[in-house]
């Protein structure tokens, strides 16, 4: 038995080595094999640090020397001047070998001007860009805004083969074959988020000095800004894509030019000519020169070779290769603040910019009092001049409000808030659980109470915890705001998982079948000491004096004394009798053990037996660990599915997630239980686990802009609440009411609520509740009770073929009437008064009857019968 246990303890530790081995295998596949352009990431370089420098730095010259209008790639008329004839500009993806739709450019730089005129409509007699020295927009753009998009086709539809990849970028290994193009948006319909980020610092900010004490144009004063899109096509059934955008903002106008930058094309080194004005481009090529300048110089002063692109569009959780990708230009018009705010008397006529103090309090928050936060909203107008479309956002004047208020969204202050605010909130209800869970153990002290509650349903309870405790740890690692909520609702789901994982540890180890199977020496140890012959104890002598009298003639031989009967601790019998045979001593109490038991079982059942549960406990928590891997891998990648399949694998997810309560139903109907977990941690823990899912199913302002669908989550709340009733039922009828299997399917338990006759009275089934032979004898106590509606109950029964009996309850010495069924009657139907009067009682096998609560209190210190002793079954 030694060898098989080490055996058995290599083979566990083989499989935990063998699963650890490939999990680190994956990890140092995705980080170093990986052929992303992703800065983040190491792959195989196709240009040396060198080689892509003296690229960019030719880039930037080009940039710093061009003037506006150099680039006009308009369709060549017939008979134009020399000076109207088609200009390209001698960088990549802007030559006209290229390819690229730059027809279109005109039309693009129109809807531009349409979209500034719509938001901030100009003065009369004025520049179509003159609004006014005051602000009535936010100045910085750092937020998040989402909002539906449609597909215009451009004038010339592009395909693949009109693209020569290889003369475009030489020196890249584009994947060959038959390849679709990466971010090529085919729907008509879908929608987008863009998250901002904007620095306002001096380094990136560009401020034009007005001459002759002019009104400073709405374009001198520049700044650089990123943006990430998500694009998503909810008509086809294509993935949503990532892309990361470089360009500058005009916070006077509130305008934005973002564009993409790649292999095979250099969009931020000409954005300035896709500007709709020339004042756009003076200022912004006066910035980009300096920024773009600083990003080289510190490349080039670096020690260590850098070949990656500083403004590359893939994000770090790209692993396509080196797919060609439609580029993008994106204009955005931020509008004006609601008129809540700018009808504000004197805003208009204000010196002082109200603007900049929302922002500043926003930034930095003095405690002044301050109304709601303005949204952040604007719209949007996408081209693509190689895949040659447009995406629009939906809006006025196009489409009505109700069909879209374009892309509306929150600034970055206000979205952290809302964050930390939220989990303050979740921190709390993890709070309330933690309660529920301490409170639930105080309910299950005894190895038979914790043995009616389900493993299964406890341990999905424990998957969320655990996923919710690695999804707040790498939120509080990563996150420079609101590290303090992250980090306490870290703690809180921690100590959720901790608590839980120690109740189901000893669930585990209170079940019987489970303690039978984890201990393999039992069944060996004890064939070894039964096959051995007891050695018949010595004949006991008595020991004489000389005071005493001898024994009578007739006595027999003295008898040896007998063994103590110990009754157990607990009221779990399978674990008294379990460790009594791993002990060496007999199944029985009162039985003595023998005598020829060698050293060598008795090394390996001290051996067993002391190993610690955490050990048997290791195995199931690393399967934990993988679930919620899995878990967490497969939500990330479903970022990308199409909305339909997403929104299928979240549901699936939810719905298997509230069926947490079936297990349980299931082990009450099997092991013929009332009780399980207490009402409070059923109804408690069904309240907080919903309460997530209600924020982002209902609320539409969640912080993960997750569409609210209150019809999915109402289906959630009924199939919880129908798990709940199913489990009422069980307790106040029967667990094992409406089970739709065959009989033999459920192990044979005894019914302590069943339903007497007077036929088993009369046969001495109940011991204390005896048949009188007068017939009014057996309503003598009903009669004489001052009591009407007893009387009138009894007087009902006696319709039904039914009588009351009064029996004593031997735990609380108070009587009990208890319903029986006369002689040659069949079994009424039981209305609900019925079913609650056979709950008020239980038989016990031993033939003794006492009040449910009484025999329920002593089953949670003994189970065995308060009166004769005999050991009785579990609940």
């Amino acid at each position: 038995m030694p060898e098989q246990d080490q055996d058995e303890q290599q083979r566990r530790r083989q499989q935990n080595d063998r699963g650890q081995m490939v999990l680190l295998v994956l990890i140092f596949y995705l980080t170093f094999f990986s052929e992303s352009e992703a800065p983040a990431l190491i792959s195989a370089p196709y240009l040396t640090a060198s080689e892509r420098l003296g690229r960019q730095r030719a880039a930037h010259a080009i940039l710093n020397s061009t003037n506006w209008g150099d680039f006009s790639p308009h369709e060549l008329k017939e008979g134009a001047p020399p000076w109207e004839v088609p200009k390209y500009l001698n960088l990549t993806g802007f030559h006209e070998s290229d390819g690229f739709a730059w027809d279109d450019l005109d039309y693009f730089k129109d809807r531009c001007r349409q979209w500034s005129k719509h938001a901030y409509p100009p003065q009369e007699g004025g520049d179509e860009w003159a609004h006014g020295s005051v602000k009535r927009t936010w100045q910085n753009a750092t937020g998040t805004v989402q909002g539906k998009w449609i597909r215009r086709q451009g004038s010339a539809a592009k395909y693949r083969d009109n693209f020569n990849l290889t003369a475009i970028a030489p020196g890249v290994n584009w994947m060959e074959g038959d390849v679709d193009w990466g971010w090529n948006v085919t729907g008509s319909h879908g929608n987008v988020v863009v998250r901002f980020d904007e620095d306002d610092t001096d380094e990136s900010l560009y401020r034009e000095t007005p001459k002759d004490d002019k009104e400073q144009h709405v374009a001198g004063v520049a700044r650089e800004i990123s943006a990430v899109a998500t694009f998503q096509d909810e008509e086809t059934s294509a993935a949503s894509f990532v892309m990361q955008l470089y360009g500058v903002h005009w916070p006077l106008q509130g305008s934005m030019v973002l564009t993409t930058t790649s292999e095979k094309f250099a969009g931020i080194f000409g954005l300035p000519h896709l500007t709709p004005h020339q004042k756009f481009f003076e200022t912004s090529q006066r910035l980009l020169n300096r920024t773009v300048d600083k990003t080289l110089r510190e490349r080039e002063r670096s020690r260590l070779p850098d070949t990656s692109n500083p403004w590359n569009a893939v994000t770090e959780g790209d692993f396509s290769g080196q797919l060609p990708r439609c580029e993008y230009i994106m204009y955005l018009q931020l509008h004006a603040l609601d008129r809540h705010y700018t009808d504000v008397k004197g805003f208009m006529d204000s010196s002082h910019s109200l603007i900049d103090d929302m922002e500043r309090e926003l930034r930095f928050p003095t405690g002044a009092r301050t109304t709601k936060t303005p949204e952040l909203q604007m719209s949007l107008v996408a081209w693509s001049p190689d895949c040659s479309y447009y995406l629009e956002s939906k809006g006025p004047p196009l489409f009505p409000p109700a069909d879209g208020q374009h892309l509306v969204g929150v600034k970055e202050e206000v979205l952290l808030s809302r964050v930390n605010y939220s989990l303050l909130v979740f921190t709390f209800v993890y709070a309330v659980q933690v309660m529920l869970l301490k409170a639930q153990i105080k309910e299950s002290p005894t190895p038979s109470t914790l043995n009616r509650l389900s493993f299964w349903s406890l341990s999905t309870m424990l998957l969320a915890d655990g996923l919710v405790f690695s999804a707040s740890s790498a939120w509080s690692i990563s996150a420079s705001d609101g590290f303090h909520s992250a980090l306490l609702l870290t703690f809180v789901s921690f100590m959720s998982s901790a608590i839980g994982s120690g109740l189901l540890a000893s669930i585990r180890g209170s079940e019987p079948e489970r303690r039978t199977r984890d201990s393999p020496t039992t069944n060996t140890n004890t064939s070894n000491t039964t096959t051995s012959t007891p050695t018949p104890p010595p004949p006991a002598t008595v020991p004489q004096s000389s005071d005493s009298l001898p024994p009578p003639v007739t006595a027999g031989p003295p008898r040896a004394p007998s063994p103590p009967i110990i009754i157990p601790s607990d009221q779990d019998i399978d674990a008294e009798i379990a460790e009594n045979v791993a002990a060496g001593a007999s199944a029985i109490p009162g039985l003595g053990t023998t005598t020829n038991t060698t050293t060598t079982n008795t090394t390996t059942t001290n051996t067993t037996n002391n190993q610690p549960r955490t050990a048997q406990f290791a195995p199931i928590v690393f399967y934990f660990f993988l679930i919620i891997l899995a878990i967490m891998v497969l939500t990330i990648l479903s970022l990308s599915w199409p909305p339909r399949a997403r929104a299928i694998y979240i549901n699936i997810v939810s719905f298997l997630y509230f069926s947490l309560w079936l297990p349980q139903i299931w082990r009450n109907a099997r092991r013929n239980s009332r009780r399980s977990f207490s009402w409070n941690f059923l109804i408690g823990q069904s309240m907080c686990r919903l309460a997530p899912f209600a924020y982002f199913y209902l609320y539409d302002n969640n912080f993960l802009f997750v569409p609210s669908d209150w019809i999915t989550f109402t289906c959630l709340v009924g199939w919880v609440w129908a798990q709940l009733l199913t489990m009422i039922m069980q307790n106040f009828w029967e667990p094992r009411l409406g089970i739709p299997f065959p009989r033999g399917w459920m192990p044979e338990v005894w019914d302590y609520h069943r339903i007497l006759r007077q036929d088993d009275i009369e046969s001495g089934v109940v011991i204390g509740l005896e048949l009188d032979s007068s017939s009014s004898a057996s309503s003598s106590a009903v009669e004489g009770a001052d009591h009407k509606g007893l009387r009138e109950r009894a007087k009902e029964l006696k319709q039904r073929g039914m009588t009351l009996r009064n029996v004593d309850c031997a735990i609380c010495r108070e009587e009990m009437l208890v319903p029986v069924v006369m002689t040659g009657k069949p079994d009424p139907s039981w209305s609900m008064a019925d079913m609650l009067e056979r709950k008020a009682y239980m038989i016990t096998p031993c033939r003794h009857m006492f009040h449910t609560k009484c025999l329920e209190q002593w089953f949670r210190k003994r189970l065995v019968c308060p009166i004769c002793r005999e050991d009785l079954q579990p609940l």
